[in-house]
């Protein structure tokens, strides 16, 4: 038999998320454009940019139930087009109220496409799950890091959401067209069986309420770091260092440039570092940058800061953490996954609406989005640190 070619499935997950990747930082890209255009102020900018994390939310519980009935094809559609209205609404909105409720349908995308895309990657690739995986972000990134210029470029959010739905009406087409490989249960059936005889000869396990608990926090807190980054690192060029706005918004670009290169060395060093000590050196070379950021803020300073939190915080580590809580729970991988992608609806939803209730136009009230970006990172530090103690009494590769 003809070896099934799933290409064309890949490129349509992956051109996704590249489009997910500029959406993701469409609001603060265009802050200046859009707030004038909704009456709004850099809080209420933020109470939108909150409702994307409501979004998910509200659909992150039944999207992965939706994906496993409908299919990967039919909820990667659900994803797109809820990505092509929320990028038509948020541009072409008159007021906070329009604009909150078109960022819902992105915390949709995000739950859709993720539910959608990663299995539809394993059951296409099932040998080569992980470097498929890292390619999503890569695809991402690589987006992130050139959409500053194109909004240097072309100022009218307008024309930048029309020519972003046009990909995506794209996207579309590839995807009603594409080959999806069959839903395949067996072989991670197989697996956790295997694994479950594995764990079961253990002395002492794991407990969810303790250390699942903890990973799950560790999820929150290592894309809090990222997460607000991406979004307020313009803001601190423009109020911190007095940058217009254009050349505030590169800062995102040296961040994902770091993110980029990152993808593809930690892939390489997940397999060499156990992984919560990759995770504690990573998360302390991000608060390292931060704090630089903070007390000595520059031109320099913030290059430098953005090339390590985009290099540690930004490159695939959030991932190296669900890889540690599907080892140390292997017998429920479905459910315990799911629980890990919800810490990143509610940092979705909480760190901007944290950031609004602190953030004004001037430099002392960014530095504290700053510090408290700094302190949740270090954090993340506290918590792989307890983990590393409490997996010495495990027989599991931490």
């Amino acid at each position: 038999m003809k070896k099934q070619n799933y290409a064309s499935a890949a490129a349509s997950v992956y051109l996704n998320y590249a489009v997910v990747g500029a959406a993701t930082i469409f609001i603060s890209q265009y802050r200046e454009v859009l707030a004038k255009a909704w009456n709004a102020n850099s809080t209420s900018i933020s109470l939108v940019m909150a409702m994307v994390g409501l979004g998910r939310i509200f659909t992150i519980l039944f999207a992965g139930a939706i994906s496993d009935k409908i299919g990967r094809r039919k909820t990667l559609l659900i994803a797109l087009i809820c990505d092509i209205i929320f990028l038509l609404g948020a541009a072409y909105a008159n007021n906070v109220w329009i604009a909150g409720i078109a960022s819902l349908f992105f915390g949709a995308t995000n739950s859709f496409g993720d539910t959608a895309g990663y299995p539809a990657l394993a059951d296409a690739f099932p040998d080569k799950t992980a470097t498929m995986n890292s390619f999503v972000k890569a695809a991402m990134q690589i987006m992130q890091m050139l959409f500053p210029f194109w909004v240097k470029l072309i100022k009218s959010p307008q024309i930048t959401a029309l020519v972003l739905s046009v990909i995506l009406i794209v996207d579309i087409i590839i995807t009603l067209k594409a080959a999806y490989a069959p839903q395949s249960e067996g072989s991670n059936k197989k697996n956790s069986n295997i694994e479950t005889k594995v764990t079961d000869t253990q002395e002492e396990k794991p407990k969810l309420a303790i250390d699942g608990a903890m990973i799950i926090t560790l999820g929150f807190t290592l894309c809090f770091t990222f997460y607000i980054f991406s979004l307020y690192a313009p803001y601190y060029g423009q109020y911190v260092l007095n940058q217009s706005a254009e050349n505030g918004n590169q800062l995102v670009s040296w961040y994902s440039i770091a993110s980029l290169i990152s993808v593809f060395i930690t892939s390489i060093l997940v397999t060499k570092i156990r992984r919560l000590t990759l995770i504690v050196t990573y998360e302390t070379i991000s608060a390292i940058g931060l704090l630089l950021m903070i007390l000595a803020p520059s031109q320099t300073t913030a290059a430098i800061g953005a090339l390590l939190v985009g290099f540690f915080a930004a490159g695939g580590i959030w991932q190296v953490g669900l890889s540690v809580l599907t080892s140390y729970f292997p017998q429920s991988h479905g459910k315990i996954t799911s629980y890990y992608s919800f810490a990143p609806a509610v940092v979705y939803f909480v760190a901007p609406l944290v950031a609004a209730f602190v953030l004004k136009a001037n430099s002392t009230s960014t530095l504290m989005v700053f510090w408290i970006t700094a302190i949740i990172t270090i954090i993340s530090v506290v918590i792989a640190l307890i983990l590393i103690k409490r997996g010495r009494k495990f027989n599991i590769e931490g």
